[in-house]
């Protein structure tokens, strides 16, 4: 590891004694966890949305390097089996249970709880989460949300742009809330982008000492400065669609069944929804978004040395007005 690059973390038992369930907003839900979940602000104690219990479990069996996943429904509720990390459960769109194994990390514990587990919770909950990450764009017309696969670059898009002068909204999940006012919003993530050593090097104002992201990509969290509550959600006007391709970076518009399309695919835990039966309802709620949404594919090269061109584009992008025609 280069000198100064962040340090890694421990393990649960490091960090995260078992005590006292805590209260924490997570995507506009009211979480009650048995661990920590550092990074997320804290929740007044009241009745909980969605709890969070340790205990044993049993889940479908694997065998498979590091970090290897398995899902199935079994008794009415989705288990997860992560090699290393532990297995867990989501039911009802309110409970989800995990048992670690022994030396678990507490990073990759905390990243399927409030990334894979909490996708789940959201689709049993009728939400639309979206793989993308999302800034509020400098010239006040509301949010820009950047969907991929990962490793699409979300993330070192998102901090380019609040170099140039966007603000943070979220990382890697992007969570539609209930329209109001006929425009559609989305919730606050935590204050922090899941970044990796190269594109640490290339964001301004990056120390040592940071939080390792947990999984195995080797990504560190980066805090972020957010003026946004975690019970209000923001319009988000623009969505881009994060295609890799030769020549100048273009903004290419999408319509129809093609934004529809381009959004299902970009529907986060697509393939767990489908195997949990909701495959309509995600059908449903990405035509809903598309018909408040202005949906364009952003076609650019990869590279860093591309990024401040890419932004630039997008903030003139925006200044056209957001094709939001049809209340959702």
């Amino acid at each position: 590891m280069p000198s100064g690059a962040p340090l890694a973390g421990g393990h649960l038992a490091d960090h995260t004694p078992e005590s006292a369930a805590r209260d924490f907003w997570v995507y506009g839900l009211r979480v009650r966890s048995a661990i920590d979940l550092v990074g997320w602000p804290a929740a007044t104690p009241t009745v909980p949305d969605v709890i969070i219990r340790r205990e044993p479990l049993t889940g479908p069996e694997l065998e498979g390097p590091l970090y290897s996943a398995r899902a199935a429904m079994a008794d009415g509720e989705l288990r997860v089996t992560v090699t290393g990390v532990g297995k867990y459960a989501a039911c009802g769109g309110s409970l989800i249970r995990f048992d670690a194994d022994p030396g678990a990390k507490a990073e990759d514990i905390r990243l399927y709880l409030t990334g894979s587990m909490m996708g789940i919770i959201l689709h049993q909950r009728g939400a639309f989460p979206l793989h993308a990450s999302c800034v509020a764009l400098p010239s006040g017309g509301g949010c820009a949300a950047f969907a991929g696969p990962s490793g699409a670059g979300k993330s070192t898009l998102v901090a380019e742009m609040i170099r140039q002068g966007s603000a943070f909204v979220s990382d890697d999940l992007c969570v539609m809330a209930p329209p109001a006012r006929g425009e559609l919003r989305v919730w606050p993530g935590a204050a922090r982008l899941k970044l990796d050593e190269t594109s640490l090097g290339a964001a301004a104002g990056t120390g040592s000492n940071l939080e390792p992201a947990g999984g195995g990509r080797g990504k560190f969290h980066l805090p972020m400065e957010s003026s946004l509550h975690h019970t209000t959600p923001a319009p988000l006007h623009r969505v881009y669609i994060l295609t890799d391709g030769a020549g100048p970076p273009r903004v290419e518009p999408l319509s129809g069944l093609d934004a529809i399309a381009a959004l299902v695919d970009q529907t986060y835990l697509l393939t767990t929804a489908r195997d949990m039966g909701l495959t309509s309802q995600v059908f449903r709620l990405a035509a809903a978004a598309a018909r408040g949404l202005t949906v364009s594919r952003l076609v650019r090269p990869r590279g860093l040395e591309y990024l401040p061109a890419v932004a630039t584009l997008i903030e003139q992008d925006a200044l056209h007005p957001a094709a939001c025609l049809h209340p959702v």
